[in-house]
């Protein structure tokens, strides 16, 4: 069958039959998201009151697949269905995985969420092949999260001590993905059914594949990045959560208040989820959240990422940037990390610049709307990254000839290319129209400010963050 995206789900519910259902449904992606789809799957596979002799559950972290096919195999007491839940499976991890299960347990520890934080850090245990001692080493710990200052983050030690005080114990490091995959293949009793749940699957897996061919995916996932496309998608996801939230309390959002609820809680659906109940209980009989409300009731609680610093520093927007400076130090971001970032975005702008003033207004212009760049313009920038990279091999033929007889190893390719996926131009586009504001030497003189700040924070003793707040007003005024 084909896998069902979560906005279609509610189409394919109101369709399919239960009598219908494949024997194997797979719901992954978006914690949140991954919630509602389950409910709405069992909604549609077992009834209410027949879930207490026909619905048995397991825990993907703790119980194993065996107890899992046994229980599918055994006939529910006085009920012709059955359905076997295994909550947040493991059997499609890989070392893909790592990543995410990083990114997970460190914005929960960073939130005080420990508990939250227990499930990937057990399971980032499990894919490493590491105990809770191992962690005592920092050649270990590098594989889990980063050190901070030289030193183990601070969290870490209560996320350890949070698992061994509840008595959770890390995943055995063992695959069990051809176990089910061979007893797909074998078939279950007819009425019973088996739907996983999981928060990452590695969809080049064979079991993955499997359960796509013969049973249901529903994909909840939700890109994570940055750009244009990912944030649009995000953005939809949010709009689409706001509006399930306010339609059954019959109230309405004005649309400041809606950007200003998105922006103070960023891409974490269970933050906006709570936020939702506390303005539709804040605002009783009244039937629409204005702005104000927002402002009244919620903080904001957005993890900034470093991105929206350099963006407003590309915009030479004074007051973002020193917003977004203040705000990611705070969430414990290095200062040299946030001037290395600055340093990466100028030199962009320089190499933008620099293309813009020997293109002479051939292929670019200013005013140009993006489909036009998509034509020669686009076709330039390509030409003068390649002219670019050509050149950087030349001089690396010249002060690194092979020896003898032998050829020249490849060297790695500069990051000073604007076009670097040729599929992608609208970074493209946005990086020259901003660079458009600026002049080479403007640029040029920012390179040489930031290297004599990056000397003065590692030598004087003088406040980092003043240093960097004294960069941006000159930088962006």
């Amino acid at each position: 069958m084909p896998t069902i995206a979560y906005h279609e789900l509610t189409d394919y519910l109101n369709r399919a039959t239960a009598a219908d259902w494949p024997a194997v449904t797979l719901v992954c992606g978006e914690e949140m998201l991954c919630k509602k789809a389950f409910d709405g799957v069992l909604d549609r596979l077992l009834p209410e009151a027949e879930r207490t002799m026909a619905l048995e559950r397991f825990d993907g972290g703790e119980d194993n697949l065996a107890g899992v096919l046994s229980s599918l195999n055994t006939y529910a007491l006085l009920a012709s269905n059955k359905v076997v839940v295994l909550h947040d499976a493991r059997l499609f991890y890989s070392a893909k995985a790592q990543q995410t299960l990083r990114e997970k347990m460190t914005q929960a520890a960073r939130s005080g969420e420990i508990k939250k934080a227990s499930r990937p850090f057990l399971n980032l245990l499990a894919l490493c092949g590491l105990t809770f001692d191992d962690l005592k080493t920092a050649t270990a710990r590098r594989k889990v999260a980063d050190d901070e200052d030289g030193e183990a983050a601070p969290w870490l030690g209560q996320l350890i001590d949070y698992c061994r005080e509840s008595s959770l114990r890390i995943p055995d490091k063992k695959d069990d993905a051809d176990l089910l995959k061979t007893a797909m293949q074998k078939g279950f009793p007819d009425g019973h059914r088996l739907v996983i749940t999981t928060d990452f699957v590695d969809r080049r897996k064979a079991l993955f594949k499997a359960i796509d061919e013969t049973g249901l995916v529903v994909d909840c996932a939700v890109p994570k990045g940055e750009t244009r496309a990912d944030r649009m998608a995000q953005d939809q996801v949010m709009q689409t959560a706001i509006a399930e939230a306010l339609h059954p309390a019959g109230k309405r959002m004005a649309g400041d208040a809606r950007q200003r609820l998105i922006q103070w809680t960023g891409f974490d659906l269970r933050t906006l989820s709570g936020n939702l109940e506390k303005l539709i209980s804040f605002i009783g009989d009244r039937q629409t959240i204005t702005d104000a409300d927002v402002t009244a009731v919620l903080q904001r609680t957005r993890k900034d990422p470093i991105f929206e610093f350099t963006s407003a520093i590309a915009d030479k927007d004074l007051s973002a940037s020193l917003f977004y400076l203040h705000s990611l130090l705070e969430e414990g971001m290095h200062p040299l990390q946030l001037m290395a970032a600055a340093a990466n975005q100028i030199r962009r702008l320089l190499l933008a610049r620099d293309f813009i003033d020997r293109d002479q207004g051939r292929t670019w212009n200013g005013n140009m709307s993006f489909p036009q760049f998509k034509g020669a313009a686009f076709k330039a920038v390509q030409a003068d990254d390649t002219a670019f990279a050509a050149l950087i091999d030349g001089w690396a033929a010249t002060l690194n000839p092979p020896a003898e007889g032998k050829k020249r190893k490849t060297t790695a390719t500069s990051d000073l290319v604007l076009a670097k996926n040729p599929k992608s131009p609208f970074p493209v586009f946005q990086t020259l129209k901003k660079a458009s504001r600026f002049s080479l030497p403007a640029l040029k003189a920012a390179m040489v400010e930031l290297s004599a700040t990056d000397r003065r924070m590692k030598s004087t003793g003088q406040n980092p963050r003043t240093l960097l707040e004294a960069f941006l007003l000159r930088f962006c005024r």
